[in-house]
C-alpha cells in the first residue's frame, strides 16, 4: 500500500458532504461515493505528514481536500496507483502553501474584523444548510463528520478567517511580485490544454460611469458639525472605541470599535491616508472629509509603511432632492457621450473611483445572477451602444450607471484571438504568485514527512 493510501471510517461519508463549505465554491449536498474503490470499513490512522513553522499538517487534512475536490465533481485516480499518490502529494504541496501564507499574513498582523467574519460565515453555514433537504439530514451529516453544530461552525470560522487573511495578504503583495516572462508558446499551449474544444459562454465588455447622489451644503455642514461635537467628547475623556461602537454608521467596524487594523496607505481612499499618516500617534484627529462621509481618525500604532487606525464614519444624509439631482445629471453626461464626448474623461470627472471603468469579458450568465440591474440594461448589447442611465441598489443606496459596451461575444467555441491577451495576464500573475510563494517558502521552516 502506498504512502497516501486512503482508509477511512463512516463519518468521512458526512465529511464529504460538508468539508466543501469551507470554501467559496457551491455546495450540492448527496452521498459521495469514490470511483476509486475506498474500504469504508478500513481503520483510519491520523499522522502528521507535513510540518510548517510551528504548525502540523495532519493525513486527515490532506483526506479532507481530497474528499472536497471529489465532492465537487472530480474523478480521484484509483487508490494505490501513481497518478493518485502524485495527487495526493500536490495536495499536501497546496496545503503547505496555504499555511506559508497563512502564517506570513499573520506576521503582518492582518486581521479581520469580527462582523465581517460572522456574516461570511454565517453566509456559508446556510448555504451549506440549505443544500440538504431538510435539518434532520444538514445534522446527521454533521454528526458523521465526527463533529456536532456549535464545534462545524466553529471550524467553518476559522476555515472562513484563514482564506480572508490569505486573500487580504494576496491582494496587498501583488506590488512586490517578482518579474517573469510568458513567451507565445507557453500562451498557445495553454489555450490548447484548456480551451480547444470548450465552449466559451457569452460575455460582453464594457465602460461604466458610476455616478453616486451627493448630499446639499446643508447635509454636508451637519455631519461636519456632528463630527466635530463627537470629536470634542472623546477629547474631553471620550474613550475612541466607545465612541466608535456608539455614533459610527461603518457596518463593517462598528461592532469593533472602528478597528481597521493595520493597513498600508494605498488601500485606504486617498484624503483618508493623506489625514491619517499625517497624524500623531494617539491623538485623534478631523473631521476628514472623504467619498464615504466624515470620518474621525485615530493612529494608534505605526510599523514600517503600516499604520493601526480606529475610525468613526458619519455619513451624509441623502435627500430626495439629492437622487433628483443625481438624475438629472447622469441624463445630461448620457446625452453628451451620445454626442461624442469622451467616456472617460466624463467618468474621471464625474464618476466613482471606487469602480473599475472598464469590465472585461463578463460572463452574461453571472450578470444575470449578480448584477440583474445591469442584466436588464444590457439585454440588447451591441457594441457601440451606450445604455442608461440605469438605477442600480447597493448596500451603500442607490446610483446611477451609465454603460458603454465596446465587445460582445457570443456563445461558441473558444477563439485564439479572442483570450490570447487575457491568458498571457493570466500567466504572469499565476507564475509571478508561483516564484512569490516559493522564495516565501525557502523562508519558512518545512518539513515533509513522508
Amino acid at each position: 500500500m502506498t504512502v497516501f493510501a486512503l482508509r477511512r471510517r463512516a463519518w468521512l461519508a458526512g465529511l464529504a458532504a460538508l468539508v466543501i463549505a469551507a470554501s467559496p465554491a457551491t455546495l450540492v449536498a448527496q452521498d459521495v461515493e469514490p470511483e476509486a474503490a475506498i474500504d469504508p470499513s478500513a481503520e483510519l490512522v491520523d499522522r502528521i505528514v507535513a510540518v510548517v513553522g510551528d504548525t502540523v499538517v495532519l493525513y486527515t487534512e490532506v483526506l479532507e481536500s481530497l474528499l472536497q475536490l471529489q465532492s465537487q465533481g472530480a474523478t480521484l485516480p484509483e487508490e494505490g496507483t501513481p497518478a493518485f499518490d502524485s495527487l495526493a502529494f500536490q495536495t499536501l504541496h497546496d496545503l503547505v502553501d496555504q499555511l506559508v501564507l497563512l502564517q506570513q499574513a499573520k506576521t503582518e498582523e492582518l486581521d479581520v474584523s469580527d462582523d465581517v467574519l460572522d456574516a461570511e460565515t454565517d453566509r456559508r453555514f446556510r448555504e451549506v444548510r440549505n443544500a440538504f433537504p431538510t435539518a434532520t439530514e444538514f445534522e446527521t451529516a454533521i454528526s458523521e463528520s465526527g463533529r456536532n453544530l456549535v464545534q462545524y461552525r466553529q471550524f467553518l470560522r476559522s476555515q472562513v478567517r484563514a482564506q480572508m487573511l490569505i486573500e487580504q495578504f494576496i491582494q496587498q503583495s501583488r506590488s512586490n511580485l517578482p518579474p517573469v516572462v510568458v513567451s507565445d508558446e507557453e500562451v498557445q499551449a495553454w489555450f490548447d490544454g484548456n480551451l480547444t474544444g470548450q465552449t466559451q459562454p457569452a460575455t460582453i465588455t464594457f465602460e461604466q460611469l458610476v455616478l453616486e447622489p451627493k448630499p446639499s451644503e446643508d447635509a454636508e455642514k451637519a455631519a461636519f458639525e456632528r463630527a466635530t461635537q463627537i470629536l470634542t467628547e472623546i477629547r474631553d475623556g471620550k474613550d475612541f472605541e466607545v465612541a466608535a461602537r456608539e455614533y459610527s454608521e461603518d457596518p463593517a467596524t462598528r461592532a469593533s470599535g472602528g478597528d481597521l487594523g493595520w493597513v498600508r496607505r494605498a488601500s485606504l481612499d486617498a484624503d483618508f491616508s493623506r489625514a491619517a499618516w499625517s497624524a500623531r500617534t494617539g491623538t485623534p484627529i478631523g473631521p476628514v472629509r472623504t467619498q464615504f462621509g466624515n470620518h474621525l481618525i485615530k493612529v494608534e500604532n505605526t510599523r514600517g509603511g503600516e499604520r493601526k487606525i480606529r475610525h468613526i464614519l458619519l455619513r451624509h444624509e441623502i435627500t430626495e432632492d439629492d437622487f433628483q439631482r443625481a438624475q438629472s445629471l447622469a441624463a445630461q453626461l448620457a446625452d453628451s457621450i451620445r454626442g461624442g464626448a469622451s467616456f472617460a474623461s466624463i467618468a474621471k470627472e464625474y464618476g466613482s473611483k471606487l469602480e473599475p471603468l472598464r469590465v472585461p469579458q463578463m460572463p452574461v450568465d453571472r450578470i444575470a445572477q449578480q448584477f440583474p440591474e445591469y442584466a436588464e440594461a444590457l439585454v440588447d448589447p451591441v457594441p457601440g451602444r451606450v445604455v442608461g442611465p440605469f438605477v442600480n441598489t447597493t448596500p451603500r443606496g442607490q446610483r446611477f450607471v451609465i454603460v458603454r459596451v465596446t465587445e460582445y461575444i457570443q456563445q461558441g467555441p473558444y477563439q485564439f484571438a479572442d483570450v490570447r491577451e487575457e491568458i498571457r495576464e493570466r500567466l504572469v500573475l499565476d507564475k509571478g504568485y508561483a516564484q512569490f510563494v516559493e522564495d516565501l517558502r525557502k523562508q519558512a521552516h518545512i518539513d515533509i514527512k513522508i
